[in-house]
């Protein structure tokens, strides 16, 4: 093979699979115990401190907005200085306010404040796309394969965090022992981050571990080529804001992130209010995110094998059936294969989402992209966990919301049905 080894360049082991590695330790530690946990915490902070169940809903609206308004600040953060030092600010801000929560919060508006503000910062910081703009940089021919894996992490830490911090919270008979972990957590992930490299280039590599000069002197080069499109164009945002790609991407995110924000914030609380016990509600929840996490590395698998939009369109259908089966079902083991369903379709459009950025649109313009338009879109999906609490307080029951999520993800199917790459400007 064509290797950066043998061109000469680097001696040294291809860097690329050390860093799949470490960032999925960083997702399965700080946002499967962080982001994730919320969705078991959450419940416990409401019940012991009698909150009203929209207004505390408000924290999750207002951190997911401070993620949309800070992805411009990530995105200037990994161009001028790299993922490494983007993900360790992130890392600082997220312990800061883990132990703010931990000794501080006590009143709702505390919450809202630290978690609205401060974890939603800290999110955008050490989010997906300082993850997914490594993985783009080290891999081409294995691009969604390498972002599978390592979104995978998070799913994993997020499956296992939800029967560990609940049974954690009982043992101490208080929510804040789960923070504390989580804290524990992030500590650790501070230290993989600064093992980390940027780009390839940064230590003489290139993309895969493969030399582009020489690809095509190898007489297997076939094999060193993406199976996708994949752009040649260095596209700028006036150009990618003029394709109708753009716009039904936008439509397939809005659909699969507010379904998600919607039952990760209320989920547990549904399947309580349904009669199932407080483990078992976590179980489910549990077994969503574990549904999540087995889908993306063969959801990467199959972004490099076959046309992006039909791989949506079957992720979003996954979707829409698990969410209303969760909705409708009745029975523990009914629930737990819904729960199941719609993770493995989220899991699988976390991966492809932003291969459609990368693969359409390239490298360069991929942390532009999300840093333009998760400002534009968060909001919008942010205001699912919210929107979904206040029709609770004034319905008593999640109906209309369960019924709003699947409409949203049918737009969302229909859109992935027409998305194609877009054209080259002439």
């Amino acid at each position: 093979m064509a290797t950066t080894a043998q061109s000469g360049q680097a001696p040294r082991k291809f860097y690329g699979w050390t860093n799949v590695g470490l960032l999925f330790f960083i997702q399965f530690a700080a946002s499967g115990f962080v982001y994730f946990a919320y969705s078991v915490v959450f419940p416990a902070m409401v019940e012991t401190m009698h909150w009203n169940r929209g207004t505390a809903s408000l924290a999750q609206t207002v951190a997911l907005i401070m993620l949309g308004l800070a992805y411009p600040l990530t995105g200037y953060l990994i161009h001028r200085f790299g993922v490494r030092q983007t993900v360790t600010i992130g890392l600082l801000v997220m312990l800061a306010g883990l132990i703010l929560l931990v000794l501080a919060v006590s009143a709702i508006w505390q919450f809202i404040l630290v978690w609205g503000v401060v974890m939603g910062l800290s999110f955008a910081l050490t989010g997906p796309i300082c993850s997914q703009s490594a993985m783009i940089s080290w891999f081409s021919i294995k691009r969604s394969t390498s972002i599978g894996i390592v979104m995978t992490g998070a799913a994993l830490g997020g499956a296992l965090s939800q029967p560990i911090l609940s049974s954690l919270m009982e043992q101490f008979e208080s929510w804040r022992a789960a923070w504390l972990l989580a804290a524990v957590m992030v500590v650790i992930s501070l230290i993989a981050a600064q093992f980390v490299i940027n780009r390839p280039q940064d230590i003489g590599q290139h993309p895969d571990n493969v030399d582009p000069a020489l690809v095509s002197d190898e007489p297997m080069a076939g094999n060193l080529r993406p199976k996708t499109h994949r752009t040649g164009h260095n596209w700028t945002m006036k150009q990618v804001i003029r394709t109708p790609t753009l716009y039904m991407l936008m439509l397939v995110t809005l659909g699969y992130l507010g379904t998600f924000f919607f039952l990760l914030n209320h989920g547990l609380l549904h399947l309580t209010d349904n009669g199932l016990s407080k483990i078992e509600a976590a179980s489910i929840m549990g077994l969503a995110i574990l549904g999540s996490g087995l889908a993306r590395i063969p959801a990467g698998w199959l972004g490099d094998q076959f046309e992006l939009r039909w791989t949506l369109f079957g992720s979003i259908a996954l979707m829409a059936i698990g969410l209303s089966g969760f909705w409708l079902g009745h029975g523990l083991i009914l629930l737990s294969a819904m729960g199941m369903l719609f993770g493995a379709g989220y899991g699988s459009l976390l991966v492809l989402g932003p291969v459609v950025i990368g693969n359409y649109y390239g490298e360069r313009a991929f942390p532009i992209i999300n840093s333009v338009l998760a400002p534009v879109m968060l909001p919008f999906a942010a205001a699912a966990p919210a929107g979904a609490g206040f029709i609770f307080e004034a319905t008593g029951s999640y109906d209309l919301a369960f019924a709003g999520a699947v409409a949203l993800l049918v737009s969302g199917l229909i859109a992935a049905f027409f998305m194609k790459p877009p054209a080259t400007p002439g």
